[in-house]
């Protein structure tokens, strides 16, 4: 309509009136642009935050199954450490008392070593050179032990088997024959293992003491070869084995 008003001024020869009108179509088409620019600048910006919105959203969720995912790995992971740790404890639990077990057989077969030492040193019958022989190997390991562990000489680490063969006044080849023919181990070996026995039952008895302190007085100089020896001879280490005494 404005534009034919305008149209009809200019034919008119009015032009200061056409030109006037043609400013105010000018002004109102700018109008029109700028609320419709600003329409869609407010639609543009409700479409970016509802989509920002669905991120957000969807990224929550990932967070939340990541999160999940790590828990139960966590969980796994946990109950896998506690059914190992039940599986090692009922296997220590069963290598103490299998050693246990087998002190009580040894101290039964000590007695009756011993009550038939008795009975055949109290009877006149004669004896042949072996069972002689063998008696006589029996009571030199039994002063090699009862050497070993008087005084400090099982926590002397530099004793060499020079000294004790003196101080045993025996030699080399028997003191070897007669504790490989009672033990059936050399005389190093049988020292390693009473030295080990001994520091077994210390655990038992001595819980104020530690590991390292036990190692030392059993003549273990590095506590590290003490732990190797230990778990090689009874299949547990020092640390689970006195676990398991203190249990009882």
């Amino acid at each position: 309509m404005r534009k034919i008003k305008m149209e009809i001024l200019a034919r008119a020869g009015r032009n200061d009136e056409a030109f006037s009108l043609l400013d105010e179509i000018i002004a109102a088409n700018d109008s029109i642009n700028n609320v419709e620019v600003n329409a869609r600048f407010d639609e543009l910006r409700t479409q970016y935050e509802v989509e920002k919105h669905i991120a957000e959203k969807e990224r929550n969720f990932h967070y939340f199954l990541f999160t999940l995912g790590i828990c139960l790995v966590l969980v796994l992971l946990l109950a896998g450490v506690f059914y190992y740790n039940r599986i090692i404890s009922t296997k220590n639990r069963k290598l103490y008392e299998r050693i246990k077990e087998q002190d009580r057989l040894a101290e039964e077969l000590s007695r009756m070593a011993q009550a038939c030492e008795s009975t055949a040193s109290s009877e006149v019958l004669p004896q042949t050179s072996d069972t002689a022989a063998t008696v006589g190997q029996h009571r030199l390991v039994a002063r090699l032990r009862e050497y070993l562990l008087s005084g400090d000489n099982l926590s002397n680490a530099e004793m060499n088997r020079d000294e004790i063969i003196s101080a045993l006044g025996t030699n080399k080849n028997l003191l070897t024959d007669a504790v490989r023919a009672v033990t059936g181990n050399s005389p190093m070996e049988y020292m390693r293992m009473l030295k080990l026995d001994e520091a077994r039952k210390m655990l038992d008895h001595h819980p104020e003491l530690t590991i390292e302190a036990i190692a030392f007085s059993c003549g273990f100089n590095i506590p590290s070869t003490f732990y190797r020896l230990f778990r090689k001879q009874y299949g547990i280490s020092p640390a689970e084995y006195r676990k398991q005494a203190n249990k009882l």
